[in-house]
Parts: C-alpha cells; structure tokens; sequence
C-alpha cells in the first residue's frame, strides 16, 4: 500500500507526513478487513505515565476519551508553568467530555477563568501566588472521529502527535513528521496572555479496522525514531493494551535511554 499523508489546513504549513511501515511485534492478529461501507464502531483506550520520581497526581499531561461521542483529547503541561496540570485537565475535558472547542476565544475565556478560579487558594505564600501571575502552558490534541462519514479531523497545538495507521502500516503522523524536528520550544495554549496560537489541522478517511494513536512528545518521538531507524515502531495497540503493560514498557524504554523522562501519554482508538 502506498502511504498517503493526511490532509491539513493550517495558516502556517503542517508537517503531516507518512512514516515507514509498522509491522506489529506482537503476536495479536490484524482484524480482519471490513468493505470500505461498513458501519464504524469506536474502541479506546488510554494510559498515563509521570515522570520518574513523580506520583500519579503530579502526572502534567492530561487525556480524555468518549468513544460515544468520537472526541479524543490528550494535552501536555509544560513543567516550567504554573500549575500545569490543572490547566491540561480542563483543556481536555472541555473537548472529549463538552464537546466544546478549547481554543475558541469565548471558550478558552472560561477555561482560563476556571483555573484561576481552581488554583488561586487563599493563604498561598507569596512566592507562589507570584508564579501563578505568569500562568499555565501545554500542548493540546484534539481529536474528532465522525463516525457516519468514516472521517477524522486532529486540532493540533504544541507537538503532540496522532498516527494514522491501517493494515499494519502508518499512512500518517503529525504535526510534527520527523524524530529530529521535536523541540524545546514547541507552541502551547496558556492560561494567560492573547488568544490561543493558530492550530494545526489533520484530516483523513477512515475505515473499519483502521487505528489512531495519540501520543505526548516523548512518546511521539520514540515511535518516530523507531520507524525511522528500525524500519518500524512498536505496536500501540499492544503498548497500550493494559496499564501494566504500558507503564512496564515505559520503565524499560527509559531505562534503556530510548524514552525521554518525561510524563508520557498514550490514546489508542480503533475503528
């Protein structure tokens, strides 16, 4: 099958481009092919991650999954912000569970209300009243399936990626398509400051049997190098088939100085 990159309207170019074939480590079987008509039923699972030393509740990226509803979102707190994990949680929710746009100006107006409203405590010490002046950063992934249509469509800000898969092979990745163009200075929607920076948006068919991932930079750049370098990147399905599994693999991937210490996120969702 011939890659094809996905379809993106952005007002600065996206950087969705198809990866090398993927075939599955795993001994799972590929689902069977359905004809392109078929009805299109939405599965998903999601893991989280933090960062070494880290508890769960420390974890700054965020995710949110409503198969139901076909809205998907994973968003990564930059670690330098104020309270970042408050902030990613309500960008996520506010898409996959209010089917809502966060970047939106009289959205992301509430959004931002909302975490003043939730981390501005009284009896803060100065110092970190002082912190919470300069705000909230993250990256934000919002992924919208319309299920009648066999359609996709990714709302991208930051370097949070989505992969298309289908068959075993990637058709394709972004916004950002190379291992090497991750960067410390990736766009991010603050709690603070003018409106949200322009997204990038992905767009592509969907088919019965078809998978999308949707990955945090760390994790999003490990699946790129392995493709590129190797010709493949392990399977998401079988990362994220248990929390277990996924949070295992994740120590060894570190361990092995292949994965960045960062808090790592994963959504997988099968038609």
């Amino acid at each position: 099958m011939t890659p094809l990159p996905a379809t993106a309207t952005s007002a600065r170019p996206a950087t969705a481009s198809p990866a090398p074939s993927q075939p599955a480590p795993s001994p799972a079987p590929k689902p069977t092919p359905m004809p392109s008509g078929a009805a299109v039923v939405l599965a998903a699972t999601a893991h989280s991650v933090a960062r070494l030393g880290r508890s769960p509740a420390e974890n700054e990226d965020s995710c949110a999954i409503r198969p139901e509803l076909g809205r998907f979102a994973v968003a990564d707190g930059a670690s330098t912000s104020a309270r970042p994990e408050v902030w990613s949680r309500l960008l996520v929710d506010a898409y996959a569970h209010d089917g809502l746009d966060p970047l939106a100006p009289d959205v992301l107006r509430a959004l931002r209300e909302r975490w003043w409203a939730q981390v501005s405590r009284p009896g803060l010490p100065w110092f970190a009243r002082a912190k919470l002046q300069s705000g909230a950063d993250a990256s934000f992934l919002g992924l919208s399936v319309d299920v009648a249509n066999q359609s996709w469509t990714a709302t991208c800000v930051g370097d949070s990626c989505v992969f298309h898969l289908r068959d075993g092979e990637t058709r394709s990745v972004g916004p950002v398509g190379r291992s090497s163009d991750f960067t410390r200075f990736a766009e991010l929607v603050g709690s603070h400051g003018p409106s949200a920076p322009e997204p990038t948006l992905l767009t592509g068919e969907l088919r019965p049997g078809d998978v999308l991932v949707l990955a945090t930079d760390a994790l999003a750049r490990l699946l790129l190098h392995a493709a590129e370098t190797r010709g493949r990147m392990p399977s998401p399905c079988w990362l994220a088939q248990t929390a277990g599994r996924f949070s295992r693999a994740v120590a060894a991937y570190r361990h092995h100085g292949y994965l960045a210490d960062d808090d790592t996120t994963i959504c997988v969702v099968q038609a």
